[in-house]
């Protein structure tokens, strides 16, 4: 997929996936800016209507969020917390 940012909130771009190798893999993938500029994967999957045959797109958007900590980095234990908690 090329890499290209959203023009302005409330818009998005998708680019044919190149890289779709199963057939539960979206044809189109690529990010979607919401109005507050909060960025998002966008994916696009062609389907068909069971029932009626009618062909339809079924899209589904995912937050871009930072990569969780690495697996050998310290997690906070138990013993990390204040005493003072509210509850």
């Amino acid at each position: 997929m090329a890499e290209q940012k959203p023009r302005k909130p409330g818009t998005g771009v998708a680019f044919k996936n190149e890289k779709k190798t199963e057939d539960w893999h979206p044809e189109w993938t690529g990010e979607f800016a919401d109005l507050d500029g909060n960025l998002y994967y966008l994916n696009v999957k062609e389907a068909v209507g069971q029932h009626s045959g009618t062909p339809y797109r079924q899209v589904s958007i995912k937050p871009k969020v930072a990569r969780a900590a690495p697996v050998n980095a310290v997690q906070p234990t138990f013993d990390d917390l204040p005493d003072d908690l509210p509850f």
